[in-house]
């Protein structure tokens, strides 16, 4: 039991803030990181043509799709787990930890196959372009089985979170990235005796950076801390995990699926009423956007766990605490996105691609979107916390609002009536609309007591 309640930390005790903010940082240090690592291969892709740069952006929602069931499994099993330690169940916790790292390789090696057959048939459905294609289904081919390892490096990480850990979860998300920022540039440009593969050579180095970080996050939950415990697993106990991990796992992956859902149907409306250089543009976008609100989805994995624990323990006072905390670090960073992206617009976009067509049409997006990104963290931050209070339905919902119907919609509105910079305002104003939504219920509508298992 002592080998179990290594590396447990009590959230339910001291200052609500202080927890967030011990774990932000580290969080946010690792996710900047693993979101660099697709920047760089960004920059690196655009050095090779818009083509290249437009072929990857047309994956992004695919891989992003499948992502998402690993981030919906990962908030199942942290939701699952953080209850536990706040009621003490160590062991119980243990054997959530073992049994989701099974249901996750099942799972995403299933939707792995089907994104394989698949592939071909998504990509023409967007609208990629013949010289595009081809290019496309070179990173298709390797990125997608990539997704079974980053399934595994997540549930490691998630597993790790639940107990209030912030370091060692952070090292697995930051190997992640070191490996593929390292790999990369050999694979793609063929330096050294290594042979130029372009578009296949930037996935390739992600899958190999994913193998070496799901290895090293299995190392760490099953030798380091023995946060699993496979010994006396048996059929009914992995049913009665998974069913508690998937009644927040499950909306969690619908929740979050939602998100490359609708950046396909912005993908697919951008190229078929706009055109490949606006795919580009959107491709940089997309990708800055990431960078850019990393701090905020490092946000959303503190308050799981604070709220997890502290709902597991009653503490419904807390439980407040931490969402009105996690509010304003969301208003805080996006004035501050803001007035970088005022300063820097025209040159933010000239480090993805040489084009001037295409740097142009990315340039409003920076004076445009970054103040109301606010909005959309307040939307995965309340999902996020309402996950770890087991009561994923919210999240989905104001994931469903903010990405299918308001996201989509405005876009789609805005490249018919002003091309990008239409687009752009679209997407600020689902942004400004869904946060308002996300913020207004969970303060005054949303109980504050955890659902029980």
């Amino acid at each position: 039991m002592a080998g179990a309640k290594r590396g447990k930390t009590n959230l339910t005790q001291g200052s609500v803030q202080k927890h967030i903010l011990r774990m932000l940082i580290p969080f946010w240090l690792a996710i900047l990181a693993m979101i660099s690592a697709g920047v760089v291969d960004t920059i690196y892709l655009g050095h090779l043509g818009t083509n290249a740069l437009a072929a990857v952006g047309f994956c992004f929602p695919i891989i992003f799709l499948g992502n998402s069931i690993n981030i919906g499994l990962g908030a199942g099993t942290m939701s699952a787990i953080s209850r536990d330690i706040g009621r003490k169940r160590f062991e119980k916790a243990s054997r959530h930890g073992a049994s989701a790292l099974i249901l996750g390789v099942l799972i995403t090696s299933f939707v792995t196959i089907i994104g394989v057959l698949m592939a071909r048939n998504i990509v023409e459905l967007m609208g990629a372009t013949s010289d595009v294609l081809p290019l496309s289904l070179d990173y298709l081919r390797y990125a997608l089985p990539a997704m079974i390892f980053i399934g595994i490096g997540m549930l490691c990480n998630n597993i790790l979170r639940a107990s209030g850990e912030a370091f060692l979860p952070s090292l697995i998300m930051v190997s992640s990235a070191i490996f593929n920022i390292i790999i990369d540039p050999f694979l793609i440009f063929g330096l050294g005796p290594f042979p130029r593969l372009e578009v296949a050579g930037a996935a390739i180095g992600t899958l190999i950076a994913s193998m070496l970080s799901a290895s090293f996050g299995l190392f760490l939950v099953i030798y380091k801390r023995r946060a699993v415990r496979f010994a006396g697993l048996a059929k009914n106990t992995l049913l009665e995990a998974w069913a508690i991990i998937g009644r927040v796992g499950a909306p969690a992956a619908g929740s979050n699926a939602l998100v490359p859902i609708s950046a396909f149907f912005a993908m697919t409306i951008i190229a078929r009423v706009l055109g490949k250089s606006e795919v580009a543009a959107m491709t940089i976008a997309a990708r800055s956007e990431m960078l850019m609100i990393a701090l905020l989805y490092a946000l959303s994995a503190c308050i799981g766990a604070v709220t997890g624990q502290n709902g597991g323990a009653g503490l419904t006072d807390r439980v407040k605490q931490a969402f009105s905390f996690s509010y304003l670090i969301c208003v805080l960073w996006a004035m501050f996105l803001a007035l970088i992206g005022l300063v820097f617009a025209d040159k933010i976009p000239a480090l993805f691609s040489k084009d001037p067509e295409v740097i142009k049409l990315a340039t409003n997006y920076f004076k445009i979107v970054p103040i109301t990104l606010a909005g959309y963290g307040m939307v995965f931050v309340s999902a996020a916390g309402l996950n770890g209070l087991g009561r994923p339905i919210y999240g989905l919902v104001y994931t469903l609002i903010r990405s299918l119907i308001f996201y989509v919609g405005f876009i789609w509105m805005g490249a018919i009536l002003a091309g990008m910079d239409g687009v752009f305002f679209g997407i600020a104003i689902a942004n400004i609309l869904s946060g308002l939504i996300a913020y207004f219920y969970t303060t005054r509508k949303v109980p504050m007591q955890v659902l029980h298992h």
